[in-house]
């Protein structure tokens, strides 16, 4: 049997930008042995690969020489007809002197900082250009990782991968109550940054309430906000699975979800509002309505490269003027 090697050792947000393409390769190679390289970051995500043909394995996302040599003895006994790079470290472009594998890679074209040198160039049997220096709007990562990898066109393919991850018997229990709503995402360090105080977030939920059924999660981590989501809203606690759900209530509270329940919940929601990052990628990935929240120190040629390929997308830079922000996402909803 043929073998397929593919290194994803990125982040999540990367592995969801990259998972159209993934999906191409999977499904152009029904009867190939695929092993999917991600990252120990990502590796709660596996269970997208469940897959009678495909292999998950993992690698930390900074490799030390301990991992690179591992990583070069397995492409030196392995067999690959082809090994895709889609996460452009430098090491990876030196690894077609180990072996004649056909390599597939997303290059990068960046001022004094390009990836690979041009001499690496010539040992890669197919490359697209991640080009930053260029003053046109580019094809986003996404876009380009598709291309790499697909052989038709985007819509011939329908999606392989597992989108019914196990979660867990507190999830599973109150299934109902994950119909028509909207998902927002809590993330404490974007609202504090932009002077949002949480009585500011407290009056965004409840304008959104009136008409809306609410979802609400935030961010792991010690901080105020989580008692505050807790003694006002109704609420499901994964860490000791407490359930306070009150049926009555137009905003729910999910205290430390899991990344199953969480892409299960992302998966059933009308729409997500979040700070950019994984939780809007993800949610692209998903075809949801997004509306994304980006910092004002918004990074132009990065939103272009990162901007997710969904019709439904819309963004806003967040600002103190809270009416403002509501009138645009009303008018998106």
């Amino acid at each position: 049997m043929n073998k397929i090697l593919i290194l994803k050792n990125d982040r999540v947000g990367d592995l969801f930008n990259s998972l159209d393409g993934i999906n191409a390769i999977i499904k152009d190679n029904p009867n190939t042995k695929i092993e999917i390289i991600l990252s120990q970051i990502t590796h709660k995500l596996s269970f997208l690969f469940n897959i009678e043909n495909v292999t998950v394995s993992f690698l930390p996302y900074h490799l030390s020489l301990a991992d690179k040599f591992k990583l070069s003895l397995k492409i030196f006994t392995n067999s690959f007809e082809k090994i895709y790079i889609l996460s452009p470290k430098n090491f990876y472009y030196y690894l077609p002197f180990l072996c004649k594998s056909k390599f597939y890679a997303i290059t990068i074209n960046n001022l004094n900082k390009s990836r690979p040198f041009n001499f690496l160039l010539k040992k890669l049997f197919h490359y697209k250009v991640n080009d930053r220096d260029k003053k046109k709007i580019n094809d986003s990562i996404n876009s380009l990782i598709f291309h790499l990898c697909s052989t038709r066109h985007f819509s011939s393919y329908h999606n392989i991968l597992n989108h019914s991850p196990k979660c867990t018997p507190l999830f599973v229990n109150r299934i109902n109550l994950f119909t028509n709503f909207i998902h927002i995402h809590y993330k404490d360090s974007i609202f504090k940054k932009n002077g949002w105080s949480i009585n500011s977030f407290f009056k965004l939920l409840d304008n959104l309430s009136y008409k809306n059924k609410i979802i609400l999660t935030s961010d792991y981590g010690n901080f105020t906000y989580h008692q505050n989501f807790l003694s006002n809203y109704s609420y499901l606690n994964f860490n000791n699975s407490i359930d306070k759900i009150d049926l009555n209530e137009n905003i729910h509270y999910l205290h430390n979800i899991n990344t199953s329940d969480l892409f299960k919940l992302v998966s059933l929601s009308n729409t997500v509002i979040s700070p950019h990052g994984a939780m809007t990628i993800m949610a692209s990935y998903l075809k949801k309505k997004v509306i994304d929240i980006f910092d004002t120190n918004i990074n132009i040629k990065a939103f272009r490269e990162y901007k997710p390929y969904n019709k439904n997308y819309n963004f806003f830079i967040i600002k103190p003027d809270l009416d403002k922000i509501l009138c645009k996402i009303n008018r998106f909803l």
